[in-house]
């Protein structure tokens, strides 16, 4: 009886130990596959992060972008072994582990259907690029990115002739403004066009940043430019798009002059005394050549006068003082003969009592202000494009360089997907 009892007991010990010995060997496949999987997961975001961690040194320490040269197959390429070295590292002991007929996941598997997709990724995207811009001016951009202020530790002085001309037809053809035709300055006869209420915000914000972009990293006309960089009056470029620094600077002053001779007829005429000067020479005048003549010699008088003040004004900008937007009395500067003659020879200036007001860069901000959001975006790639192209290497472009990437992979039969963007 007591032979019986023990030969129970035996079978009974056995049957419990062999089912504790499943549920372990299940409770070891369903840990194995849920580590595999978390693996497979973790391997594949640190791919992705490798990949964007192959970012363009020069664009990041030349104007603070965040960019990958690369297209599909190469990220595709790039992402299959970065995540390859972790999911299968070649160890015989995943290889014992993963036996049995079971599916499971382990560390030891391939990343399988590899898929990269760039669509919506490029840098030469407007959106991306002003993203990536604003960015950079939020981090307050460091001295390295900065353009000269024409002194000898700045860059390129006025003095040192800011002549070049960009001749070179692929290299023109191969900008990312090339064939834009879009509009120079913002339209306002389609109402369809007025920004929503909660994107005037935004778009503020953004127009700023990349404004105050454009002034920090660019050189212009009165503060200098980078050495290394091709144009010397960048800011202009942004503003006129012509392919000479000549051409550019003469540009942005015709606008000036015109801005200048305009806000300088509101100032004479918005002035008492000055009118009074102009109506008692118009009168002695039409005393002589007749009364008919009072109203053409006033407006001529008032004319030359508004012509010797804007003359001056673009002399005193372009030599580095201010010249304020809406004048008052004692900032206006041509105040007797003389000094309205030298407005008009524009060779010394004329200082007013009250020296206060804008310098030229702060006209220039004006300007970029109103230039239409698409101009000024294409243009500044147009400027990155060109200086890189001379001092990086030849065959730089920014449509090659991307922001993120979609990505798709088969692991162990699973299906992987992934964003990954700077």
């Amino acid at each position: 009886m007591k032979g019986k009892t023990r030969g129970s007991v035996s079978v009974f010990i056995v049957v419990i130990f062999a089912c504790f010995i499943t549920v372990a060997a299940v409770l070891f496949a369903g840990v194995k596959s849920v580590s595999g999987r978390s693996m497979a997961d973790a391997s594949l975001q640190l791919a992705g992060r490798s990949v964007l961690a192959e970012y363009d040194k020069r664009l990041l320490s030349d104007y603070g972008l965040l960019a990958f040269r690369g297209d599909e197959s190469m990220v595709e390429e790039a992402m299959v072994y970065y995540a390859e070295a972790s999911l299968a590292p070649g160890d015989p002991m995943y290889m014992f582990f993963r036996g049995g007929g079971v599916r499971t996941i382990t560390q030891d598997t391939r990343c399988l259907d590899a898929a990269a997709n760039l669509a919506g990724y490029s840098l030469l995207d407007l959106d991306n690029f002003e993203d990536q811009l604003r960015t950079a001016s939020l981090s307050k951009i460091p001295g390295s990115l900065r353009a000269g202020s024409g002194s000898a530790a700045g860059g390129i002085k006025k003095e040192d002739g800011f002549g070049r001309t960009l001749r070179s037809k692929s290299v023109i053809t191969s900008l990312p403004s090339y064939g834009f035709k879009g509009p120079l300055f913002p339209s306002f006869g389609d109402l369809s066009d007025i920004p929503k209420i909660e994107n005037v915000m935004r778009e503020g914000t953004a127009l700023f940043a990349v404004s105050e972009y454009a002034l920090s990293v660019f050189g212009n006309h009165v503060d200098g430019a980078k050495e290394e960089h091709f144009f010397g009056n960048e800011v202009e470029y942004l503003i006129a798009g012509k392919q000479g620094d000549a051409q550019n600077y003469r540009n942005v002053k015709d606008r000036l002059r015109a801005m200048r001779f305009l806000l300088n007829n509101i100032a004479l005429t918005g002035d008492p005394e000055k009118m009074l000067r102009i109506e008692e020479l118009a009168l002695t005048i039409a005393a002589i050549t007749g009364e008919t003549m009072y109203e053409p010699v006033k407006l001529s008088l008032m004319e030359a006068w508004v012509t010797a003040e804007t003359g001056n004004d673009l002399v005193l900008l372009e030599n580095g003082h201010k010249v304020s937007v809406i004048k008052s009395p004692a900032q206006w500067s041509t105040q007797n003969l003389p000094e309205i003659w030298a407005g008009w020879t524009s060779k010394n200036p004329v200082f007013a009592k009250d020296r206060g007001g804008q310098s030229y860069r702060d006209y220039l901000r004006l300007m970029l202000y109103v230039l239409d959001r698409e101009t000024k975006l294409l243009r500044m790639m147009d400027l990155m494009q060109i200086n890189l192209k001379g001092t990086y290497y030849g065959d730089f472009l920014m449509r090659e360089f991307y922001i993120g990437f979609r990505f798709s992979c088969r692991v162990d039969g699973e299906l992987y997907v992934y964003t990954e963007k700077y």
